[in-house]
């Protein structure tokens, strides 16, 4: 069943309950209303009756009496006259019964109703036995007048059979008012299924129209919205991503088959050969590194890979790197000045921190210029380690500076064979999975500097440097 179908039926079935509840409530009202009023007269006629009989009269007094307040036909056979210890009086009409409680609760003044049935009367009787009280306060008489209640059942009947078949129309009506709801209520929910049917993989600029609502489905609308341009912008990076990265596949594998089929075209010397081999060796390097950092990028956007939590010395970190990082300097030609704190705690992972300085300062190498130095300081302050490496090189366009950590992006078109143009991003990647901070500023003289911040472990003897 569709939705709509469901809030129908259920907005049915929820009124239609509430219409036989009221029924049965509004049934049971008008039967004790019809009750309440046959007691009231059956009351009425009894004091009526009462006051002439507390003396020994004539019968025709009271005959005329209950023909006018009961009509002549019931006046002879719903009214019963008995003496102080029940025994019928002459004067009565009818052989109504009176029971043990009824008769004791007259010796005591008090009057009793009874619905009892009467032989010769379709449907039961309703009773009232009435005491009649002399002046001295004893029982004179016991009066009972009668009533039938088939006019009391009648009307309950007829009121039942009214809403048993008023029943149908107004379920039939409560139907048709739901189903018009509820297909108001969900036009703009297949306004949102028709736009979400147009948009696409190759498109995904579509919007759900949300009309300023402010209710639920204008959330609703809002929150898909916002799941698209995520979506967008996510299709857009997967596109170039893949378009960047079998670019960059494709050079050494491309470099490494021209190698091959050069060296396979005639034969070599062994010295020629190893050159070749030692070629290609570098090439398939390159291409080991270029998809260990795909595939940790992926790993960390995708978001397996666990926060690290161990605790880690930034210092002995920056210690286990600093030889790899003059290697690194003096092959460009470049001075390495470092400068460090002796107790840097952060909770992390060594092996990350490690590449994570490696990847800052060997950028910094090869864009900061010959012969200008490349600074690294590792500090605390304010519940942070803060990480700087700095270069004189020419400095980044601050309008690139947000660029630099996108995934295959280069400054310097030039330096394609440098490097991935993934080194920036991952370093990126790794402080975010050590909740840390990165950004980049202009340093001030020249060059650019680079700022990473983790936070400081709190219990620093729990600290396990590495």
């Amino acid at each position: 069943m569709s939705l709509r179908a469901r809030l129908t039926l259920w907005y049915t079935a929820a009124v239609g309950a509430v219409l036989m509840l009221l029924g049965a409530v509004a049934l049971a009202l008008l039967d004790r209303g019809l009750r309440a009023n046959v007691d009231a007269s059956l009351e009425s006629v009894a004091r009526a009756v009462g006051s002439e009989v507390r003396e020994p009269g004539p019968i025709a007094a009271i005959d005329d009496m209950l023909a006018a307040l009961l009509g002549p036909a019931m006046a002879e056979r719903f009214f019963e006259l008995r003496g102080p210890r029940g025994e019928p009086d002459p004067r009565g009409r009818a052989a109504l019964p009176l029971g043990e409680t009824a008769r004791r609760n007259a010796e005591q003044g008090l009057e009793t109703f009874d619905t009892v049935t009467v032989p010769g009367v379709a449907g039961p009787v309703r009773v009232l036995t009435s005491p009649v009280m002399g002046a001295d306060r004893r029982l004179v008489r016991v009066v009972q007048v009668a009533m039938p209640l088939a006019g009391v059942d009648a009307a309950r009947r007829g009121f039942l059979l009214t809403l048993l078949a008023l029943a149908p129309l107004a379920l039939g009506a409560v139907a048709a008012g739901g189903w018009l709801l509820a297909t108001r209520a969900l036009a703009p929910v297949d306004a949102m299924v028709a736009t979400a049917r147009r948009i696409g993989a190759a498109d995904l600029s579509g919007r759900i129209e949300t009309a300023g609502r402010e209710d639920e489905l204008g959330r609703l609308a809002s929150v898909l919205n916002d799941m698209l341009a995520r979506l967008e912008r996510a299709f857009a990076t997967a596109r170039e991503f893949s378009a960047d990265a079998a670019h960059e596949l494709r050079t050494p594998l491309t470099i490494l088959k021209g190698e091959i089929e050069v060296a396979l075209r005639a034969v070599r010397s062994p010295a020629e050969y190893r050159a070749t081999l030692e070629s290609c060796a570098e090439e398939v390097d390159r291409l080991a590194a270029l998809v260990e950092d795909l595939l940790l990028l992926a790993s960390t956007d995708a978001g397996v890979v666990p926060r690290p939590t161990e605790g880690v010395n930034l210092a002995d970190v920056l210690d286990d790197v600093t030889p790899a990082l003059h290697a690194l300097a003096e092959r460009a030609g470049t001075r390495l000045v470092v400068r460090a704190e002796r107790d840097v705690p952060v909770r992390g992972s060594a092996p990350a921190l490690f590449r994570v300085v490696l990847n800052l300062v060997d950028n910094a190498v090869k864009h900061g210029g010959a012969g200008g130095p490349v600074e690294v300081d590792l500090a605390r302050g304010d519940g942070e380690a803060v990480l700087q490496v700095r270069d004189h090189g020419p400095g980044i366009d601050p309008a690139e500076r947000d660029r630099i950590f996108a995934r295959f992006y280069r400054a310097d078109p030039a330096r394609e064979r440098g490097g991935t143009g993934l080194g920036l991003p991952l370093v990126r990647s790794l402080v975010l999975l050590h909740g840390g901070r990165i950004d980049v500023e202009g340093a001030p003289g020249g060059g650019t500097m680079v700022r990473v911040r983790l936070a400081l472990m709190r219990d620093r003897s729990s600290s396990a440097p590495s």
